[in-house]
């Protein structure tokens, strides 16, 4: 079974007096796009360390952002790999279901696994972070703070 796992950035009182003279709208749209930042840093690492045979596996793994009601932080976004009913824009991009990438993370009674999601994080959670850094400062800096 998939687990969560929360990443905790110490010594970030500047930041959050630089924010509290935004706007709640500004400060969830730096938040979205810091988080956002991150996620894609763990995402690409994950397509370079996943098995590929026809490469729907690799496609498949994406970066979703979590609707507020499901987080109570102010951003959650979560990589993943997409599975179930795809669009027909997605049909006709290539796409299959990808239901069977816990399979080959996890393994099974007849297959080893092969994970690629945990070793992408835990090789790229410093990047993430250093990520989310980057995005914040630059939106902050967008924003005249």
């Amino acid at each position: 079974m998939a687990s969560s796992v929360t990443v905790k950035v110490e010594g970030l009182r500047e930041l959050g007096t630089r924010m509290k003279g935004l706007s709640e709208a500004m400060n969830n749209r730096i938040a979205r796009a810091a988080t956002a930042a991150g996620a894609v840093v763990i995402r690409d690492s994950a397509k370079r360390k996943v098995a590929v045979d026809t490469g729907n596996l690799k496609k498949n793994i994406i970066v979703k952002r979590l609707p507020k009601g499901e987080s109570p932080l102010t951003s959650e976004h979560i990589v993943t790999v997409r599975q179930g009913k795809l669009t027909k824009k997605q049909k006709a991009a290539g796409l299959g279901d990808a239901f069977y990438g816990r399979f080959v993370e996890y393994g099974t009674a007849k297959m080893p696994a092969r994970p690629f999601m945990r070793p992408a994080f835990d090789e790229s959670k410093e990047k993430a972070v250093q990520a989310i850094k980057d995005r914040i400062s630059k939106r902050l800096a967008k924003a005249g703070v």
